[in-house]
């Protein structure tokens, strides 16, 4: 049976019956040629873009980085949703294989690629040539959408973080203020014009009668106690505030980087419509076909012959 297969055998068998074979091979040829009539042509856009503004998550590179946001079941539902592809490649939505079947043709009609110059090439098949274009320009739209809302949510958080310890820090600082207040008032005739006014109000009063001494002596250590107090406070509370404002300083610098719109690719190749169809390749389809023809019918002559000497 090994020696049936050689190709001195498969020469002699074409040899034998080649007016037979060519003319089979050549009848199907033409079918699967006239054949390829029946597939509807497909136009391709492509797109060459460079990853800019992104973030290190890890020791990948950008370009890599960029393939695996682009090649993200996010995207794709996207791109499924904003054209109705399901109707557009007539896969009905109630058949239970449909998610196989819609994110299958979606990866045969897409596919994401990183050239030789650290850059990614995006292209699209379509029946339309301007679908295929619009799909491409779509990819790239939400790919930049997509990072923002990544970067975004990391300013988010950046920014709850630190409105949360300016809050900390400016209830400390209101409480700190309340309580100058309350020693400012209740020792004001001590802190209105300080030890001084002590003197001018007690001096003539503690020549004329030894007993205001005493008075004298205590609104001084009361003024030295409650003076050291109120500066104590008020440390505090200037360093709270000093905190409160670099904690502050820090939530505007997040929050501008949360409102910016900037763009997270560099398109160096723009898509447009092709104007010549990309597929169904008819003259590579015809002659891959008539090979396969011939080699079938090769086998099959030569088993039937092996089969007859047999018997």
């Amino acid at each position: 049976m090994d020696s049936f297969w050689n190709s001195s055998n498969m020469l002699r068998i074409f040899m034998k019956w080649k007016f037979h074979i060519l003319i089979i091979t050549f009848l199907g040829m033409i079918i699967i040629g006239a054949s390829t009539y029946l597939i509807k042509p497909k136009y391709k856009s492509s797109a060459i873009v460079y990853p800019i503004n992104l973030s290190q998550y890890s020791d990948e590179e950008y370009s890599e980085q960029m393939i695996q946001m682009l090649n993200s079941r996010n995207i794709a539902d996207s791109i499924i949703k904003k054209y109705n592809l399901p109707k557009h490649y007539e896969i009905d939505t109630a058949y239970k294989h449909f998610k196989t079947l819609i994110y299958g043709e979606y990866s045969e009609n897409v596919s994401i690629s990183k050239t030789q110059y650290d850059a990614v090439q995006i292209k699209a098949l379509d029946t339309s040539p301007d679908t295929a274009a619009l799909i491409v320009n779509s990819i790239i739209y939400f790919f930049n959408s997509k990072v923002r809302e990544l970067h975004r949510s990391k300013e988010k958080e950046a920014m709850n973080i630190y409105h949360t310890e300016m809050n900390k820090w400016k209830n400390m600082a209101d409480s700190i203020n309340r309580e100058i207040e309350k020693v400012s008032e209740r020792n004001n005739k001590f802190y209105s014009n300080g030890i001084q006014k002590v003197y001018n109000n007690n001096l003539k009063t503690t020549s004329q009668n030894a007993t205001y001494n005493k008075t004298i002596k205590s609104q001084l250590i009361t003024l030295n106690n409650n003076g050291g107090k109120l500066l104590n406070l008020e440390i505090e509370y200037i360093d709270a505030l000093d905190k409160y404002n670099k904690n502050k300083v820090k939530y505007n610098i997040h929050l501008r980087k949360y409102l910016k719109e900037i763009t997270y690719s560099s398109v160096v190749t723009s898509p447009y419509p092709a104007d010549k169809k990309s597929s169904p390749k008819r003259i590579v389809i015809t002659l891959m076909g008539g090979f396969s023809v011939f080699i079938l019918l090769i086998f099959i002559i030569g088993f039937i012959e092996n089969k007859k000497k047999n018997i």
